[in-house]
């Protein structure tokens, strides 16, 4: 597989995504980070476990052990898919459907790390990520997840600016506003609800490009539904403007 392979994947929303899959030279780099850092937690831990002896021998050597296993999983399940290694070369982890990685899965991957790491080279991992069609390790296969290119937070910023959104998240004001409580948003079904809340919720970890395109097609759909509502400030806001008013009716 290539670093330019791509898999398109079906979003919560129903819209397309088309995601770059990280290939094994990406893969190798955030790989080799993340066992410098394991590394020197493991010295750290050594270190201090030194000065107690018997017990501090026996502590050392559980503490290696959830570093080496746990790091990854926390790591991966906790900032969204992304370890130091991930972070530095800009790929992350994510469920085979292109949602986030949950912590069962990111505990699954991580431990069966163990068997792609062998024969101490991590040639199993390296000829799974090669045959597969989505380069995915062992690991990957196991727990249903993929590892794909990462946008930079640059990336990012330029991408949300472009669209023009406040990016709000899910924190408009409970208690809307007099020109609010004008709109007509009747018309909103409970699927287009669903629909515009899903993104909502979830559109901090989709590419930036694929996510303003989610948005700008999710709002596009909704505008012949809705009465009132301003598109000033972008789509995402737009989405955020007719949920607040549709979910207080």
């Amino acid at each position: 597989m290539g670093v330019d392979d791509r898999v398109t994947l079906v979003s919560a929303e129903g819209i397309d995504l088309d995601l770059g899959l990280a290939g094994i030279g990406s893969r190798a780099a955030a790989l080799a980070i993340d066992l410098m850092v394991q590394v020197l937690l493991v010295v750290l831990f050594a270190r201090i476990a030194g000065g107690f002896g018997a017990i501090g021998a026996a502590v050392y050597a559980i503490a290696g052990f959830l570093v080496l296993i746990g790091y990854p999983v926390v790591a991966e399940a906790a900032f969204d898919g992304r370890t130091l290694g991930k972070l530095a070369v800009g790929t992350r982890v994510v469920m085979d459907d292109g949602s986030p990685v949950t912590f069962v899965a990111a505990a699954i991957r991580g431990t069966v790390r163990l068997v792609d790491l062998l024969p101490g080279v991590g040639l199993v991992g390296a000829i799974s990520i090669l045959v597969t069609p989505r380069s995915q390790r062992l690991g990957d296969l196991v727990a249903g997840t993929l590892v794909v290119h990462d946008p930079t937070a640059r990336a990012r910023r330029r991408a949300r600016t472009e669209a023009g959104n406040l990016d709000l998240g899910l924190s408009i004001a409970p208690v809307l506003s007099p020109e609010q409580a004008g709109w007509d948003v009747s018309a909103v079904t409970p699927d287009d609800l669903v629909a515009a809340r899903s993104f909502l919720a979830r559109r901090h970890s989709i590419d930036p490009h694929h996510r303003a395109e989610l948005a700008d097609r999710i709002a596009r759909q909704l505008v012949p539904k809705v009465a009132g509502v301003p598109f000033d400030g972008g789509p995402e806001l737009f989405l955020e403007r007719v949920v607040s008013a549709r979910s207080s009716r």
